[in-house]
Order: C-alpha cells, then structure tokens, then sequence
C-alpha cells in the first residue's frame, strides 16, 4: 500500500473557489493526501495567502494561487494556463 505523500504520484488539482470555507477544507485534503494543489479565488486573496502558507509549513512549493473572475468567458484559459505553468500539469477541476 502506497503512503498518503505519494498516492496520487503528485498529481495537481485546481480547486475553484479553494481560498475558504468548504474549498479551502477540500484543498487541505487533497493537499495532505499528496496533491499539489492550485487554489482559485476571486476576491479573497488574503485567505488565499494564508492557506498557501499554511499548506507549504507542511510541503513547500506545493501550492499556487491563480485569481480569476468566473463570470468572465476567458477565465478558464487563464485558470489552465496558471496550472500548467505552476506544475505543468492539470489533472483535476474541482
């Protein structure tokens, strides 16, 4: 049986919403179940940041922040083109 680090072999999430509330309890999670974890946020930066740092106590470099307004028809290009730059893969969208 694989330990919790690698079994998703460090795969990366991109978590809409991610900064607070139930988002951010789902990238806490993935995050401890080895995911790197991209955390989308409209408005909450603040949370953003704080859970980035809080995630990266644990494993650093493991997290990025990607800002984006949903209701904006190119958001999800810049959502795919954060992920991918962050850890040059996407493997899911929650």
């Amino acid at each position: 049986m694989s330990s919790p680090e690698n079994s998703f072999d460090t795969k990366a999430v991109l978590i809409t919403g991610g900064a607070r509330r139930i988002g951010a309890a789902i990238a806490r999670v993935l995050h401890a179940a080895g995911l790197d974890v991209i955390i989308h946020y409209r408005h909450s930066a603040d949370a953003g940041l704080a859970l980035q740092e809080e995630l990266h106590e644990h494993r650093p470099g493991s997290v990025r922040l990607c800002q984006a307004d949903l209701t904006n028809p190119g958001a999800c290009q810049t959502l795919t083109q954060c992920a991918h730059q962050a850890f040059g893969r996407l493997d899911a969208l929650i």
